[in-house]
């Protein structure tokens, strides 16, 4: 990273290393430990990596059992969690193209080391000064059966085309984010396909016929029960993928930064009904018409006042306002990255020193279900889970406490 809106490419790849983990990849599933899971991240205690400068790093670890747990993590400077994903699917692909287009067996580590030589090999990249287009390399011996289904990425400088940037002084009014020294909780949230379809029918019930997803349904309800904990008024802060919203469409896969963000409020009396229509409001507010102004010279503008708004409205409430963030990684293949040897049975959202936050992913034991990465104070934390009808509708299961 050469500045805070530069990149200097030094071909020098990723950061990546790898661990031998003495315990079995099972006891640390059935009892984490939030000290003990950031020792398999690239990162220190301090949550920075080995270098700064890094835009992205990885570390392989290699538990006694034969189990392995992966950590990637990639700078929100270059990419958002869709681009992390499309990395993680390629690197897959490139995978298995190793072992086709190689006769002799392939050992299990080789698919996993130097991950940026292997895309090398197999994945051609272009980058400009606003983001990173690739196409795959297909194999003269690999058919076309192998190569995934929308992976190769066009450029997009015409649509957001390089402009010089001199000014990367941070501006006032921008969306606050302050470190805590205070003690975290981190617990997940299971909503199971059944839980969600009665989560729907109370929202009916009350006279909410609105057709709200799944999504909207439980962050909502996440939200009510946040602003409740807090005791106070609560600003929710919604990044929107801006990829199948902008016309004509971006190709899912590609890589940066593709996203808005919209914001809306919460009093402490709201109910859970309400929220779900606030919420749906604003991400409504992102459509296309609103999306076509990123487009051209003055795109960059508008994405900058774009956060500079949702920064004002923080401001505007004075002291007495708490911030949510709120990322949905639902319908991203998380659960579908293959190296060779089967899915992955589990994914974990690494949090450093943020509070306040939640995640929500599909959820791997039910289709169609969530499971809710929260983030929150300690105490903060025992009061949200006191919540009626969030004890009605979710499970804490055993990974859920990583104190």
């Amino acid at each position: 990273m050469k500045s805070q809106y530069s990149i200097d490419c030094n071909d020098e790849g990723a950061y990546y290393q790898e661990s031998q983990v003495d315990a079995s990849l099972l006891d640390i599933i059935k009892n984490p430990k939030s000290n003990e899971l950031v020792q398999f991240t690239p990162y220190n205690s301090n949550g920075s990596s080995s270098n700064f400068q890094e835009l992205l790093a990885i570390q392989v670890n290699l538990f006694n059992c034969g189990g392995i747990a992966i950590s990637i993590s990639i700078s929100h400077k270059i990419g958002d969690a869709s681009s992390l994903c499309t990395f993680i699917m390629n690197w897959c692909d490139a995978s298995e193209r190793l072992i086709i287009s190689n006769t002799r067996c392939v050992d299990s580590t080789e698919m996993l080391s130097h991950p940026c030589q292997i895309l090398q090999k197999y994945t051609t990249f272009e980058a400009s000064n606003t983001h990173l287009s690739a196409s795959l390399k297909s194999p003269s011996n690999i058919g076309a059966n192998k190569v995934r289904k929308n992976s190769i990425f066009v450029s997009l400088s015409s649509t957001f085309p390089p402009r010089g940037i001199c000014d990367d002084t941070p501006k006032e009014n921008c969306i606050p984010i302050h470190p805590v020294a205070e003690k975290l909780a981190v617990k997940r949230f299971i909503f199971t396909t059944s839980n969600i379809a009665k989560m729907k029918a109370k929202l009916m019930n009350w006279g909410y016929n609105e057709n709200a997803t799944r999504v909207e349904v439980v962050l909502a309800l996440l939200w009510k029960c946040f602003t409740a904990a807090k005791g106070c008024n609560s600003v929710a802060i919604v990044p929107v993928n801006i990829r199948q919203i902008i016309v004509p469409y971006l190709d899912e896969n590609s890589f940066g930064n593709f996203f808005l963000v919209t914001s809306c409020i919460a009093s402490v009396v709201n109910e859970w009904f309400s929220l779900v229509g606030k919420i749906k409001s604003a991400i409504g507010r992102i459509d296309g018409n609103y999306v076509e102004r990123i487009r051209g010279e003055e795109g960059f503008e508008f994405v900058k006042s774009n956060f500079k708004q949702v920064g004002e409205l923080i401001m505007s409430q004075g002291d007495d306002i708490r911030v949510l963030r709120i990322s949905s990684w639902c319908k991203f293949p998380i659960y579908e990255a293959n190296f060779g040897w089967g899915e992955p049975i589990l994914t974990i959202v690494a949090f450093f020193g943020v509070k306040d936050n939640i995640v929500l992913l599909d959820s791997i034991e039910f289709v169609g279900g969530i499971e809710a990465w929260i983030v929150m104070a300690d105490q903060e934390m025992t009061l949200f889970e006191q919540d009626k009808e969030l004890q009605d509708f979710t499970s804490l299961d055993a990974i859920g406490d990583l104190n």
